[in-house]
């Protein structure tokens, strides 16, 4: 098999280096690959992207922006780690999107966080649901479908119940399917 290198690209969000190590370890681990971690970029996507209406990312096209600005080969599967909420047509919101098998992916972190819902802050379970969400969403891009079994990190979180849980790594189908 093909080596994967997986480029993390934290966007409005400043990746700490525990979280950063964290990413690094579980990732690395679960798809068997080399992770970069590139600089803070806190330029926001162009503002056709946001619906006022909503205030919301159109995350549809969150992702077409990041393939033309990025430009990931073959060789390099993108994951944007965004401190913007979003939501993806026919969604209310989405914790995160990826084209199927594309090599882009991205996760969007304000809905993960307990204070989103006026919840005291718990910054252990944050940690733990970036780390499903990344998984999952890097899964699709290796061109993971969603799973059936609720445990599967490829199982679909219709709700933050759903992430809770779930496992961080994918079932046995699902591993010998990357």
């Amino acid at each position: 098999m093909k080596p994967i290198f997986i480029n993390i690209q934290p966007i409005s969000f400043q990746l700490t280096e525990d979280l950063a190590s964290l990413l690094e370890q579980h990732l690395s681990k679960e798809f068997d690959a080399s992770i970069k971690i590139g600089p803070l970029n806190d330029t926001l996507p162009p503002l056709n992207l946001f619906d006022k209406n909503r205030r919301q990312w159109k995350s549809d096209n969150m992702l077409q922006w990041l393939i033309d600005r990025i430009k990931p080969d073959i060789d390099n599967i993108v994951l944007a780690m965004c401190d913007l909420d979003a939501y993806s047509s026919g969604l209310n919101f989405v914790f995160g999107q990826a084209y199927i098998d594309g090599r882009i992916s991205a996760i969007y972190l304000p809905r993960l966080r307990q204070e989103f819902y006026a919840m005291k802050p718990d910054e252990s379970l944050f940690r733990q649901r970036i780390i499903k969400e990344a998984t999952h969403e890097l899964g699709h891009a290796l061109g993971l479908n969603h799973c059936n079994n609720p445990m599967c990190v490829m199982h679909f979180s219709n709700s933050l119940r759903d992430t809770d849980i779930k496992q961080n790594n994918f079932c046995d189908t699902c591993k010998t399917q990357i």
